[in-house]
């Protein structure tokens, strides 16, 4: 019980108080009537007041230390834990109670309104497009070559031409016809700019001067008399060459600049030209058939996999979703489709009477079973909970749930232990 004053307390006390008083007024007043009965009332208020006290306090604990019949609910603990179990297993959790309430749900309506809720939608998506992950992650040979099979039969069904056409068109609307000559003009630009490439062009220069003036001496004179004088300077002419070739990648190198355009529509000219004929059309074809026949998807689709599932599992060791961080269109891919199968899924539960029948029973069924299996859960998690509470705690327990009701008892006695002290007391003044 708690340890304060409260509204009991004070009303005994307050009794006690009233009990002097009257004692105070008799002895002083003997033979008055009016102080004889307020001595009587107090008294038996007094006594009715005390004798309540005592029995609400020996329900828990030993008042005054008297060790008799009292401290009854840590004595009996055993019972008492028990019979809560019993109460809550038989009365709240009955097979009857439980399947009562079960009828009375509408579970179709209430598993249909959850399965729409937009967070509880994204969630079951994601997790359907974790399993599909890793149904993929474990892929077999047999199942490698099945895939390997179909790829074959795909890339058989693409004619060479279509494909060359396709591939210039994706070129050219991504832009990465401009991006590749850009990444070649800065590779050359760094190949060009050296000293070394200067000295090649010198050297160049020079075997060609050699192979134009040949045995020719009176080529050599003037060549040597062009050197002599300087009119001829292979050193000057190589630094000049350099800088035009570095001229023109710069430009080679910048988007939409005037050659950029020349030289991708010369290619996709020349392109559509070889294309078109006949001899460039049966050599694709037969490449195509050789590498169809010759080409290892089994093994390259096995490597890949077992390539996948590494890499993956290295990414889950770091708690990333190794779609979302490296294949993200296959992933939205993936969403989008089970999101449609999802609402189809879900216009199927509404609208198909037998199918909503199978789930509605299987639902009673799941909920009907799992509440009775419930029960004895129920009396295990109660009793481990109530054997670990010490004798103080489980008199807080009971008593902070019953307290006004055992304030009132505790008040009722002196109220009606004055009420039978004035009952009695005018008794005997008939008698008398």
């Amino acid at each position: 019980m708690k340890r304060r004053f409260n509204k009991a307390d004070k009303t005994l006390l307050t009794v006690f108080g009233f009990f002097l008083l009257s004692l105070a007024v008799h002895i002083i007043y003997p033979q008055s009537l009016l102080a004889e009965v307020m001595l009587f009332c107090s008294e038996a208020a007094l006594v009715g007041g005390i004798a309540d006290w005592f029995a609400v306090t020996a329900l828990f604990e030993k008042p005054l230390g008297f060790p008799y019949h009292t401290a009854i609910l840590p004595r009996r603990r055993e019972a008492f834990i028990e019979a809560s179990v019993t109460l809550v297993q038989k009365e709240f959790f009955s097979r009857r109670k439980i399947f009562h309430h079960l009828e009375r749900l509408h579970l179709m309506p209430m598993l249909l309104d959850w399965l729409r809720e937009p967070a509880m939608e994204a969630r079951l998506i994601n997790q359907l497009v974790d399993y599909m992950r890793d149904f993929l992650l474990q892929r077999t040979q047999a199942q490698s070559g099945v895939i390997a099979a179909k790829l074959r039969e795909l890339l058989n069904q693409i004619e060479p031409e279509d494909f060359f056409a396709l591939w210039g068109s994706w070129l050219q609307k991504t832009g990465k016809d401009q991006e590749f000559l850009m990444r070649v003009a800065a590779y050359w630009r760094g190949q060009v700019s050296t000293a070394a490439t200067r000295q090649q062009i010198k050297d160049m220069l020079e075997v060609y001067e050699q192979e134009k003036t040949g045995e020719n001496v009176f080529a050599q004179l003037l060549a040597g008399f062009a050197q002599a004088v300087d009119l001829i300077n292979y050193e000057e002419a190589a630094g000049l060459i350099q800088q035009q070739l570095l001229a023109m990648l710069d430009e080679l190198g910048t988007k939409e600049s005037k050659l950029q355009k020349e030289l991708l529509a010369l290619f996709y000219e020349k392109a559509g030209e070889l294309n078109q004929e006949p001899a460039f059309h049966q050599l694709t074809h037969e490449l195509k058939d050789s590498l169809l026949r010759d080409m290892p998807l089994e093994a390259a689709v096995e490597t890949m996999f077992n390539q996948l599932r590494l890499h993956f599992l290295d990414d889950r060791a770091r708690d990333v979703d190794p779609l979302a961080e490296h294949l993200p269109a296959l992933r939205n891919r993936m969403e989008e489709l089970l999101q449609e199968e999802y609402q189809h899924t879900l216009y199927l539960m509404e609208k198909d009477e037998k199918l909503r029948l199978c789930i509605h029973d299987f639902l009673f069924d799941v909920l009907g079973r799992s509440a009775l299996h419930a029960q004895n859960l129920i009396g295990v998690v109660i009793t481990d909970v109530l054997s670990r509470l010490t004798d103080k705690q489980l008199n807080h327990l009971v008593y902070d749930k019953v307290e006004p009701d055992l304030l009132w008892i505790r008040m009722n006695g002196s109220i009606v232990g004055a009420g039978i002290g004035l009952v009695l007391f005018a008794i005997l003044q008939a008698i008398q």
